[in-house]
């Protein structure tokens, strides 16, 4: 298992400087371990994997603080409780051929190409915020509830429930922590295959989906056994068929969910590698508090793409077919019918009632005045357990906006308004 590891992940790495980083921890006197948070990581050595004989051996714990306490050095990062259980998968790739020097170098491309910057604190004002995680829970958030909102309303319910309780500890080990480390292999090995850090966003959904059935029938038989299941036996992986099963319901969300949830990450500073500002860092921590976080936003080129006509040059990878809620005054300044390709995915406020839970829907509003308005309609929609709800961002000024823009270039065609 260990070395079929290493022969897999070196081509994920490929264009990283395994030597140069193997060379400097061959290089490093591992005399100096002070980090930031050093009792925390002191304190993981001793509960990490501790129902495992090898995980208690000194020289086990000595190569776990090594591999940790470089990589926070040398990255800038301070060690946050839990970050031993990535470290491990790491660690046991160590044999005779593979030195703890590339252990480490293979970790520190990992953390660097494939993971979320979850571990970064970042200080506002007086304290210190784990900016990415605060951020990182409201992306998880508007995911489930675009996916997951027909038992999503049923969580909302529960007493002494928060959703940041049950993912907090998935995002900052990557679904290491209590699952086997043969499957933990198998979930890295399955993650880098997709190469997009956002995808810990879909799995995080994905362990609810495939939970659905259960969390029905606890809300329906047993209610107070639902919480103590949420936070203890949701994420119960037994066999590699259980993770691959994860991962194809994860892909599944991928291509069934709006562009525009990518987009929206890459809007705000999540993956940004340089140094953030002060007003870059409160704005990734109040994520939470802005009207962003209510519900999932589509961007005007993603519904123009998937519902207007002489479009067919711009690209659409997404499989689903978008059906939009029209919301608006009376002082419509276009008229939609003449816009899509079909007019039957015109819903007319009054049809609410009877909306397809496999289809997916757009709220359009006349403008950003009356957004308030549509996220109501959002939140109602959403709380009676209707999936698939998303509102336009900018309502229909930005369709008027994106229409002349659009046809000033003329190359692909003109929309007619």
């Amino acid at each position: 298992m260990k070395q079929k590891g290493v022969l897999n992940w070196k081509q994920y790495f490929k264009n990283q400087n395994l030597l140069t980083d193997a060379l400097k921890f061959q290089e490093w006197d591992k005399q100096n371990l002070d980090i930031t948070e050093k009792q925390t990581l002191i304190k993981d050595l001793t509960r990490t994997r501790n129902d495992d004989p090898y995980f208690k051996k000194e020289t086990t714990q000595k190569n776990l603080q090594l591999l940790a306490t470089f990589y926070c050095q040398q990255n800038s990062v301070d060690y946050q409780q839990g970050m031993l259980e990535i470290v491990v998968p790491f660690l046991l790739l160590k044999n005779k051929e593979f030195p703890l020097s590339k252990c480490y170098a293979y970790y520190n491309s990992f953390m660097n190409l494939y993971f979320p910057k979850f571990l970064e604190q970042k200080a506002v004002g007086q304290n210190k915020e784990l900016a990415h995680v605060l951020s990182a829970i409201q992306f998880c958030e508007i995911l489930i509830k675009y996916h997951c909102a027909d038992f999503y309303s049923k969580l909302m319910q529960i007493e002494e429930f928060n959703l940041s309780m049950v993912i907090t500890q998935f995002l900052m080990t990557l679904f290491a922590k209590g699952t086997p480390i043969p499957l933990v292999y198998v979930i890295f090995d399955q993650f880098m295959q997709r190469n997009n850090p956002n995808y810990v966003f879909y799995m995080a959904a994905a362990f609810l989906e495939i939970k659905k059935e259960k969390i029905n029938q606890l809300w329906i038989n047993n209610k107070d056994g639902l919480l103590p299941f949420l936070n203890k036996d949701l994420k119960n992986l037994t066999s590699e068929d259980d993770v691959l099963s994860i991962f194809q319901i994860a892909d599944q969300l991928f291509i069934t969910t709006p562009q525009s949830f990518d987009n929206m990450i890459e809007q705000t500073s999540f993956h940004d590698k340089s140094i953030l500002s002060v007003e870059e860092i409160k704005d990734l921590c109040s994520i939470g508090t802005n009207l962003l976080s209510q519900c999932l936003y589509i961007f005007c080129p993603e519904l123009v793409s998937q519902c207007f006509k002489h479009t067919q040059n711009i690209q659409n990878t997404k499989q689903f077919q978008l059906y939009l809620i029209d919301i608006r005054d009376e002082k419509k300044r276009i008229k939609l019918s003449h816009l899509v390709n079909d007019k039957k995915i015109i819903i007319k406020k009054k049809y609410l009632n009877k909306l397809n839970q496999d289809v997916h829907y757009c709220i359009v509003v006349s403008s950003k005045a009356s957004l308030q308005k549509g996220l109501d309609l959002v939140q109602q929609l959403i709380m009676s357990g209707q999936k698939h709800i998303s509102i336009l961002k900018g309502g229909e000024e930005e369709i008027t906006l994106f229409i002349k823009q659009y046809n000033k270039g003329g190359k692909d065609g003109c929309i007619l308004m």
